[in-house]
């Protein structure tokens, strides 16, 4: 199951990416707007399959708490921050807690879903490889 946990105060993201996937049902969009239920959501997942949005609309500090939580409990698994305003000040911070991907700007729902896809085919790629790697070592 190819998991998208969503932190954000409203269901805009969570109902457009639901609309994106629609049909395909190994694909499960899920809101959070709590960040603590988010991490302990989260990290009952694996990396291979989770990718966590934060709208940073819920509020900066929301935001890199949870980051900052990811990094103390040394859970990983890639992360997507969006904000409708520019993230200057933040972004090399953000980078550095661990965020792959930063969209700004206008909400662009299949771009995200584009990236969520991605990240997902990347993964079962890299899997594959490995798997192959270990029968020839074998």
């Amino acid at each position: 199951m190819r998991n998208v946990f969503v932190l954000e105060e409203r269901a805009h993201i969570v109902s457009e990416l639901q609309w994106q996937f629609e049909g395909e049902t190994d694909w499960q969009i899920r809101g959070f707007s709590a960040e603590s239920t988010l991490f302990q959501h989260a990290r009952r997942k694996t990396a291979e399959e989770l990718v966590v949005i934060i709208d940073v609309g819920i509020g900066n500090p929301i935001c890199l708490q949870f980051l900052q939580r990811c990094l103390k409990a040394h859970v990983a698994f890639p992360v997507m921050i969006y904000s409708e305003a520019p993230l200057f000040n933040l972004e090399w911070a953000l980078r550095e807690l661990g965020v792959f991907h930063l969209q700004t700007g206008c909400l662009e729902p299949e771009r995200i879903a584009k990236i969520c896809r991605w990240h997902f085919d990347s993964t079962l790629h890299r899997q594959k490889l490995q798997s192959k790697v270990q029968k020839v070592a074998d």
